[in-house]
């Protein structure tokens, strides 16, 4: 999944030979190493900013024998908690309404997210469980939230580390081309509307948790020849072994970014270790 970044590294190896070879003297040389390492930063530092406390990607390189050798998982323990994890309205603003969640089963987005990051689920497959849909006072704003426990907490640091693969976003953004108004909550756009072209880029948000990683949507949509614009951020947050995913859909203005820390606090704090 990462082995995009080695030519590059590879590239820079042989501008910077070349540039010593042809250096004939110290300052020459020091010019060359200063150019190499500008181009350095410049290509491996991603166009958008980095989210918060995400895990490194050198998860993928640890040794995996504590995962293979882990006890088999609890799952109906992991279940239960992951169940005690899930945030109720008494963790929200004031003003906020809760309608209960349907089957827990997961949704055609859940999937793709799931595809895109590389992964059978973001939070668990074995040990997950759905909030149910939150909505601000004025409707605006809509929230739903997943809780997963994975088997080992090298498995769930694997799952923040896959989603710094900067193809994740451009996946996300065709997923919701593909699914229009599926992947939306009822109500976010109204039949008839046309939906333009999505875009998806990594959101700057507050730590929490172990580690935090965030992904913001941006979908286009026209609506009696009124243009609009729909927002959702996801939102993923691990502690310990526990996986946190949570959307927050926005329908006017774009989810303030106080608000998502505020409330991703919150599911961070409710997940066990």
């Amino acid at each position: 999944m990462f082995s995009s970044v080695r030519p590059v590294f590879v590239a820079l190896a042989a501008t910077l030979l070349i540039a010593a070879c042809g250096s004939d003297d110290g300052a020459a040389g020091t010019s060359a190493d200063n150019t190499v390492a500008e181009i350095i930063v410049a290509d491996t530092i991603p166009d958008t900013t980095p989210e918060a406390t995400p895990d490194s990607t050198d998860a993928n390189t640890e040794d995996t024998t504590a995962s293979t050798e882990a006890p088999a998982q609890d799952v109906d323990a992991d279940l239960a908690a992951a169940q005690a994890a899930v945030l109720t309205v008494a963790d929200l603003p004031e003003g906020w309404t809760d309608t209960p969640a349907e089957a827990d089963v997961a949704s055609d987005l859940d999937a793709r997210l799931a595809e895109c990051v590389g992964v059978d689920s973001v939070t668990s497959s074995d040990a997950s469980a759905a909030s149910g849909t939150f909505a601000s006072s004025d409707g605006s704003l809509v929230v739903n939230q997943r809780v997963g426990v994975q088997a080992t907490e090298q498995n769930a640091r694997l799952v923040v580390a896959s989603l710094t693969n900067p193809e994740v976003p451009g996946c996300v953004a065709a997923a919701y081309t593909e699914l229009g108004a599926a992947a939306l909550s009822v109500g976010a756009v109204v039949e008839g509307a046309e939906i333009g072209e999505v875009t998806a880029s990594r959101l700057a948000v507050g730590a929490a948790g172990d580690a935090t990683q965030a992904i913001r949507v941006v979908i286009p949509v026209t609506t009696g020849g009124a243009a609009s614009l729909l927002t959702v951020d996801h939102v993923f947050t691990r502690s310990g072994r526990s996986l946190a995913s949570l959307s927050f859909e926005a329908r006017l203005e774009a989810t303030a970014v106080e608000t998502i820390d505020e409330i991703t606090a919150a599911a961070a704090s409710r997940l066990p270790g």
